[in-house]
Formats: structure tokens, sequence, C-alpha cells
């Protein structure tokens, strides 16, 4: 399953607030089917279908489709900080930081 680190909880919670999104919501991931990239917005709540991932400490939520589920079953979701201030969201293989 999806780990999400604290640091990237503190950023969706951040972003998920700033955008004015209840508890309901989250961080929704969409993989491409065919591509390597994944889409990430923020959604006021999850579908019927979606799964919903919490990390612990912050609460924070993020929201997968089944097949992105599956793609991303073995990742961890981290965030960088860049200079202007804002997060960068990034999936790595669990146990690296690469």
């Amino acid at each position: 399953m999806l780990h999400i680190t604290p640091e990237a909880g503190l950023a969706i919670r951040k972003l998920v607030d700033s955008e004015g999104v209840g508890m309901d919501g989250g961080l929704r991931v969409e993989a491409h089917s065919g591509e390597p990239d994944f889409a990430m917005t923020v959604a006021a709540m999850p579908d019927d279908t979606d799964l919903v991932v919490t990390e612990e400490t912050t609460g924070a939520r993020v929201l997968l489709d089944t097949l992105t589920a599956d793609y991303v079953e073995d990742k961890a979701l981290d965030v960088d900080d860049t200079v202007e201030g804002t997060a960068r969201f990034r999936l790595t293989s669990q146990g690296t930081a690469d």
C-alpha cells in the first residue's frame, strides 16, 4: 500500500486547507495509462470507488482510483520544498530516498 511520509502529510494538509477543502478531501493521484507520469490535484471528496490512504500523524488523505492504487502499491509519497516555498510531491520506491 502507498506510504505517505509525515512531511508529505503536512504538505497535503497545507495544500488542502489553502484550497478550502474540508476533512473529506485530499490529494488525488492519478496514473495515466502507458505513461510514467502522475497527475496530482486537490479533490473535495473521494469518488465512490476510490481507495483512500491516510497519513497517521496528520490525517492527510490521498485519493487513488483502482488503476493508480495498483501502480503505487509499493511506493512512498514524499515532498521536496522548493526555493519558492511550494511543495513538489514525488513518488519513490518504499525504503529509498532518491
